[in-house]
């Protein structure tokens, strides 16, 4: 256990009840998505003594990326990737791998969703719409939290990415308590940990398949097996509530087997899901 768990103390027990969020994913009218999208726009490349506690020098691929939900008359984009502007900011000195084209095929994407959905306010999660040059365009349909809109005013993850109220006042807002079916099949988990104003996202599909977006919660899958979390210096996270969304995790992990679980920054999970169908590689343009 990492020093700020050993202050802070005994994990917290992650109080989310999974049948009713999945009554609530049945709640709004209309057709349920067919299919989940994802594409990797970027990479991090760090010492997996970083990503999870007790690891070695081993060097772990983190991709940057963003996930879009298939409807049969629309789509909705989950978090908006970033540029290569912001990518490159948080390695200046040593450039680590973004794919252009990638990013490209993202905007379209962005640009073609009926909502945009951004989890919390961390540069890769939402740069892809504040830094678009289409902005005002894009603010319109994406939904945000109030501590997101916060966030984004009064603590951005990069200076660039700091919004006005003015700004802010475009976004659609939120405020829930603890779930939010935002459209039907979806149902958005209120999560602080990773950050204030982190969300996980649940979806079900046509098919019955459903699928958990842990988002950051966990960075790789080993995580939420392991129930260790990250050991990175700089990451500034509240532990114990980590802790227990990484327990939650592994309790669907092991014993909901229909549910797959989807992982931010996990480049090997990202192979085996689109490999095996569960999510495709190419976004609906």
């Amino acid at each position: 256990m990492n020093e700020v768990a050993k202050i802070a103390g005994a994990e917290r027990t992650f109080d989310v009840d999974l049948a009713t969020i999945r009554n609530l994913s049945r709640t709004l009218p209309g057709a349920l998505p067919l299919a989940v999208n994802g594409v990797r726009v970027a990479a991090s490349i760090r010492p997996r003594k970083f990503v999870i506690e007790g690891g070695d020098e081993t060097p772990v691929t983190m991709p940057r990326t963003a996930f879009q939900l298939v409807y049969p008359d629309c789509t909705v984009m989950i978090d908006s990737g970033l540029d290569k502007v912001t990518h490159d900011s948080f390695s200046p000195e040593k450039p680590e791998p973004y794919f252009t084209e990638a990013f490209a095929e993202l905007q379209r994407a962005l640009e073609g969703a009926r909502l945009i959905i951004l989890t919390h306010f961390h540069a890769d999660h939402v740069a892809g719409v504040i830094c678009a040059p289409n902005f005002s365009e894009l603010a319109l349909k994406t939904v945000i939290t109030y501590e997101t809109a916060a966030c984004m005013m009064n603590t951005p993850h990069r200076p660039h990415l700091r919004l006005s109220q003015a700004q802010v006042d475009q976004f659609i807002r939120l405020d829930y308590a603890c779930y939010y079916p935002v459209v039907p099949g979806v149902v958005l988990i209120k999560s602080p940990g990773h950050s204030v104003d982190s969300q996980m996202v649940y979806v079900r599909l046509q098919s019955g398949r459903e699928i958990l977006h842990s988002v950051d919660s966990a960075w790789i899958l080993d995580n939420i097996r392991q129930v260790r979390g990250k050991a990175a210096p700089w990451v500034k996270e509240d532990v114990p509530a980590i802790m227990g969304q990484l327990r939650w995790l592994k309790n669907l992990h092991d014993n909901e087997l229909n549910i797959a679980i989807l992982v931010t920054h996990d480049d090997a999970l990202f192979d085996r899901m689109t490999r095996t169908g569960v999510v495709g590689d190419k976004l609906k343009i």
